[in-house]
């Protein structure tokens, strides 16, 4: 078969500067790693914690694996839901102060298990423009109708909430968003939602760890985890591990159970995942002082940012975008970096709109003053040159 169609579209990738390829790490994930074996300083992972490669999961998972073996072997409905799976899934719970957690593969799967079961032909589902790729997709999926707005059009907002040609609405909002690092109105999006009789959806994947007194995230930092009704977060950024989950009351957990595609069909996430992963939840309760040295190393880096004329949009957190706007002028800088030991991917279309590339800046709690420094040192020459 001829697949000349394909070559055709990856060259006009190419020539748009918007090909992708992967590099290949031969290293444990930290602040620094090894590309080819030389060091790169890491400041583009979401290992926000730096629990990637602490020895207290990788103990709990090998004892998981001495206990349950490697795989599944069957979907949850099967034979694959094991115990620690059922431990996972508990803990989550008590630490969202909610009913009931289940777990998935991925935080992609976990958006779609929601929003492709729980609304419903009729309904309406409301997103920011700019969330995550998995909302808009999961949305396009449901049986529910979609409408976007962007977070300052509060009155778009209302509009769609008093409409009366909908059975019921669901507002679905990051509370980080991963490609801007700024803040939802996560408490006028309450008050919109109890004023209306909504439902509200948080995507809490970048803010889970990094905010709140035991880091269950953004809601719990803002005294309103308790009016979120949905919870979705993952378990591949600040735990170090991989997957995601979807915390509620009970009979949204049921429901799921009995009607989510991407849990039913898929076998269960590995054991030893989910054993680091209760480990990695026992750290990120009392993991204050790391929440500290993130916010400090995230608010360093953005003064540092801004006097040297640099736009980083409004971020707020630990992700600090550094907008370019022209693609291939982001990869130029990305690999002017790259050359001088640092490791920033260029973030371009469709990721972002066009226009808006940028070096997506994510930081962790282990960086030190030092990296941060001499990251600004090889940016303030592109910044001379008005990038």
């Amino acid at each position: 078969m001829n697949f000349d169609f394909i070559k055709n579209l990856l060259n006009q990738l190419e020539q748009n500067d918007l090909l992708r390829k992967p590099f290949t790490i031969d290293s444990v994930s930290d602040t620094s790693i090894r590309i080819e074996k030389k060091v790169k300083i890491l400041f583009c992972s979401n290992n926000y914690l730096n629990l990637a490669q602490d020895k207290r999961l990788i103990e709990a998972a090998k004892t998981a694996m001495e206990n349950f073996g490697f795989g599944s072997a069957a979907s949850r409905l099967i034979s694959g839901s094991l115990e620690p799976h059922i431990e996972l899934e508990k803990r989550l719970a008590d630490l969202f102060q909610k009913e009931s957690a289940l777990v998935f593969p991925s935080g992609y799967m976990a958006n779609l298990a929601v929003l492709q079961s729980i609304p419903q032909k009729g309904d309406l589902i409301l997103l920011d423009k700019i969330d995550h790729a998995s909302i808009i997709d999961a949305a396009k999926g449901s049986d529910a109708q979609f409408r976007t707005y962007h977070r300052t059009q509060f009155d778009k907002i209302e509009k769609f909430l008093a409409s009366s040609d909908f059975n019921r609405k669901f507002i679905v909002t990051e509370s980080v968003f991963s490609m801007d690092g700024d803040f939802a109105d996560l408490k006028k999006l309450v008050e919109l939602k109890k004023k209306y009789n909504a439902y509200l959806i948080v995507d809490e994947a970048h803010a889970f760890g990094c905010f709140g007194e035991t880091g269950a995230g953004l809601a719990e930092e803002l005294g309103i985890l308790n009016e979120i009704d949905i919870v979705v977060a993952t378990l591949s950024k600040s735990a170090g591990c991989s997957g995601g989950f979807v915390v509620s009351d009970k009979c949204v957990i049921d429901f799921l159970v009995n009607k989510a595609r991407p849990f039913i069909y898929t076998t269960a996430p590995l054991p030893a995942n989910s054993a680091a992963a209760v480990c990695a939840l026992e750290i990120i309760k009392n993991a204050n002082d790391k929440r500290k040295r993130l916010k400090e190393n995230s608010d360093y880096l953005r003064a540092k940012l801004k006097a040297l004329n640099f736009d980083t949009a409004e971020s707020a957190s630990q992700i600090v975008p550094v907008i370019i706007g022209d693609n291939k002028r982001t990869l130029e800088i990305s690999k002017s970096l790259f050359d001088k030991g640092f490791f920033v991917v260029a973030i371009r279309p469709p990721t972002v709109a066009p226009g808006t590339s940028r070096l997506r800046i994510s930081l962790q709690s282990e960086h030190t003053k030092e990296q941060i420094d001499s990251l600004c040192d090889c940016l303030k020459s592109f910044s001379t040159q008005g990038a």
